[in-house]
C-alpha cells in the first residue's frame, strides 16, 4: 500500500524536478536570445513634432521592452518614469534632457552599470540621466541621432568652450629669499617685511591690484610696479571710480587709499617713491592693441600732478623708475629715454652698448627690453632681458644683462646672470 503511494509520488517529483530543468533552460535559451535595443538609432512613431511628446512616447516603449520574464536580470526592470524633461537650445539643434526614475526587478549592479543607472539609496530604485538629439526620417517616425551624457553635453557648448579657452590664472610659489616682498594666496595679496615669518593683508588687494581686463589675475607682478619697504607699501589698484594708490606707512598695519585719476585700467604699472615724491605710471588709454600712459607725482600722497611728455607717446612700456636724483626713466622694449624734471617736458633718448662677448659669442644681441632699474650706493643698475620671445638660456634659466651708470646718462656693461623667475606653484 505504501509503496503504491510513494511511486506516484516519486514520480511527479521526478516530472516536477524535470520541468523546472527544461523551464530553467528555456529561460537560459530564451535570455541567450536576448540583445538590448541601442539607444542610438532606436525609433518612435509620433506624428507630433513636439521632442518633450516624442521623447516621452519612445522612453514608454523602450523601457517597457525591459519587463517580464523574458528579460535577464541584468537588464530586468519593474517599472520606469520620468522625473523631469528639459528642451535645451545651447547648440544649433535642439537636444532634450530626460531625467528618470528606475526599479529594478532585483537588486543587481549589472543592472545599474547596463542601463547606466545611479544608485539613490533606496533598494531597487535607481535614477538616470540621458541627452537626445531627434532626426524626423519620415513624417510619424523619429529617429535618435545622438545619445549623450549631460556632462557631454555641456562640454560641447558655446559657453564650456569660451570658458575653457580662457587664460587661467597662474599661481607662484613664495620667493623666501627676499625679505621685503609680497606674496599671493588664496586670493589675498599679503606683504611681508621679515621674509615670511609674519604676512600682512593688503585689503582688497587681490581685486584690485591683480584682477585682469579678461577675468583672471596677474599674480606675479613686474619689478617696478609696486613698492614694500618699512617706511612705505605701495600698490597701483583700479576700481570702477579709477586707478588708486593703496598704501601703508605703518608695515601693514593700517592702510589708505589715494585716487590718482578717474581714469586708467589695468595693463603693465610702475611705482617709484623717492625722497618723499611718489611716481605712478599706468595705461591710460587703449587703441588698436596698444597701451599709451601717463605719469602721475604727488608729495603727500592726496593731490596728484600730470606729468607731461612733449609730443611723444609713451606706448607700451616695458619699464619706468624714478631716480633719488628726480630723473624719470621711461622704457619701451630696446627704446629707452630719460626725464630730468618732474613737472615734465621733452624726452632724452639714451642708449647702451651691446653685451660684446655675448654678442660675439652668439652672433647677435639677445638682450634688446629694459626691464627694471634699482639704485646701491649711489649707483644706478638697469636690467636688460630678452622680452618674450627670449631663449638664450643657461642652467635652464633665461639669461639677461646687467649695466650700471654713475652719471645716469652712460651705461656700461657688467654681466650677464640668470633671471630670478619665481617657480610656478603646483
Amino acid at each position: 500500500m505504501k509503496s503504491g503511494v510513494g511511486k506516484p509520488i516519486l514520480v511527479g517529483a521526478a516530472i516536477f524536478l524535470a520541468a523546472l530543468f527544461l523551464g530553467g533552460v528555456f529561460r537560459e535559451f530564451v535570455w541567450s536570445l536576448f540583445s538590448p535595443t541601442s539607444v542610438v538609432g532606436d525609433t518612435v512613431r509620433c506624428v507630433s513634432d513636439d521632442l518633450e511628446t516624442v521623447s516621452r512616447k519612445w522612453f514608454g516603449e523602450y523601457f517597457s521592452d525591459l519587463e517580464g520574464w523574458t528579460v535577464p536580470y541584468n537588464y530586468r526592470i519593474e517599472n520606469a518614469e520620468i522625473t523631469s524633461a528639459e528642451i535645451l537650445t545651447d547648440l544649433e539643434e535642439p537636444y532634450i534632457q530626460l531625467d528618470y526614475q528606475v526599479y529594478a526587478a532585483s537588486s543587481n549592479n549589472a543592472v545599474m552599470n547596463n542601463l547606466e543607472l545611479i544608485q539613490t539609496g533606496e533598494r531597487r530604485v535607481y535614477t538616470g540621466q540621458m541627452v537626445l538629439r531627434w532626426e524626423q526620417t519620415e513624417w510619424d517616425t523619429w529617429q535618435i541621432a545622438e545619445k549623450l551624457r549631460p556632462v557631454q553635453y555641456q562640454v560641447m557648448t558655446p559657453q564650456f568652450r569660451e570658458e575653457a579657452d580662457m587664460p587661467q590664472t597662474q599661481h607662484y610659489k613664495f620667493q623666501s629669499d627676499k625679505e621685503m616682498t609680497y606674496y599671493v594666496q588664496d586670493e589675498t595679496l599679503y606683504v611681508t617685511y621679515d621674509a615670511g615669518g609674519t604676512f600682512m593683508e593688503v585689503p582688497d588687494g587681490y581685486e584690485k591690484v591683480c584682477k585682469e581686463p579678461n577675468g583672471t589675475y596677474d599674480e606675479l607682478l613686474d619689478e617696478n610696479s609696486y613698492i614694500v619697504t618699512e617706511d612705505f607699501t605701495g600698490f597701483i589698484g583700479y576700481t570702477d571710480q579709477g586707478t588708486e594708490l593703496i598704501y601703508s606707512e605703518d608695515m601693514g598695519q593700517t592702510w589708505q587709499e589715494s585716487l590718482i585719476t578717474e581714469g586708467g585700467y589695468k595693463a603693465r604699472s610702475y611705482l617709484s617713491r623717492q625722497n618723499g615724491v611718489c611716481y605712478a605710471t599706468f595705461a591710460a588709454d587703449r587703441s588698436l592693441g596698444s597701451d599709451y600712459y601717463g605719469s602721475w607725482w604727488s608729495e603727500d600722497l592726496n593731490t596728484w600732478t600730470y606729468i607731461t611728455t612733449g609730443d611723444m607717446p609713451l606706448s607700451n612700456l616695458t619699464c619706468v623708475y624714478w631716480a633719488s636724483d628726480g630723473t624719470g626713466y621711461y622704457a619701451s622694449g630696446e627704446l629707452l629715454y630719460r626725464m630730468t624734471d618732474r613737472e615734465g617736458g621733452p624726452l632724452e633718448e639714451l642708449t647702451w652698448p651691446e653685451a660684446a662677448e655675448v654678442t660675439e659669442s652668439l652672433g647677435f644681441n639677445p638682450f634688446d627690453s629694459v626691464d627694471r632699474f634699482y639704485e646701491e650706493d649711489g649707483v644706478l643698475y638697469m636690467v636688460v632681458g630678452q622680452g618674450d620671445d627670449g631663449d638664450y638660456v643657461k642652467d635652464g634659466k633665461l639669461v639677461e644683462a646687467l649695466y650700471q651708470s654713475a652719471d645716469g646718462t652712460t651705461f656700461t656693461f657688467v654681466e650677464e646672470a640668470a633671471a630670478d623667475t619665481p617657480e610656478e606653484a603646483g
